[in-house]
């Protein structure tokens, strides 16, 4: 008999796996689904992904120095590195690597903002949490280069959540995060950072 898993950790790693005949190959299926919702690809575009990484990197992980030489620039390939490296092991796996190379893809506030919902959606649900609201501010601090002082952590928590959350019960949708991240000030001087920097 096979038990669903329950779902995946920041490294791509199913957090629970019990009673499966081949944990392997069912990791990889789930694997599979998740990006292709995490990254709106198809199923045939993420194996192809999948193969190409595992021909490369056949430990399944790429090297800071091997994913910032990958790219044209230098600096966002270090702060996507900073950011998807959760863990400070200096490797991306594979799953880290699809999220990172889809965000880079991304030129629009609301096509990042989007990715930044469902990224940390963690189950899928269509809402986030409070804890997941704090799992995007710290990830924002790390792509920003902002050390993780726990009072401004908490202030930008409160500016993020007060800003986004319309109805004030605690879940907020997708719609609600994109309609209203831009008009937290934490957000919005990321955005307009960010900006500057390409011109």
């Amino acid at each position: 008999m096979t038990k669903k898993a329950k779902k995946f950790n920041r490294r791509g790693k199913l957090q629970r796996v019990e009673d499966i005949d081949d944990p392997e190959a069912y990791e990889k299926r789930e694997l599979v689904k998740i990006l292709m919702y995490k990254c709106s690809k198809t199923q045939e575009e993420v194996l192809e992904e999948y193969n190409n990484f595992y021909k490369q990197h056949s430990d399944g992980l790429v090297t800071k120095e091997e994913y910032i030489n990958s790219t044209e620039n230098c600096l966002e390939a270090e702060a996507l590195f900073r950011v998807f490296d959760e863990d400070n092991s200096g490797t991306l796996s594979f799953y880290e690597y699809m999220q990172a190379a889809n965000l880079k893809k991304m030129k629009k506030p609301e096509e990042k903002l989007r990715w930044i919902f469902t990224a940390f959606d963690a189950d899928g649900g269509g809402t986030i949490d409070v804890e997941e609201i704090r799992e995007i501010v710290v990830w924002l601090f790390r792509l920003a280069g902002i050390d993780e002082d726990e009072d401004l952590l908490a202030s930008c928590l409160m500016d993020i959540r007060d800003t986004i959350d319309e109805d004030r019960d605690g879940d907020i949708s997708m719609e609600e995060f994109v309609k209203n991240a831009m008009n937290s000030k934490f957000v919005a001087s990321l955005v307009k950072t960010k900006e500057r920097r390409k011109h």
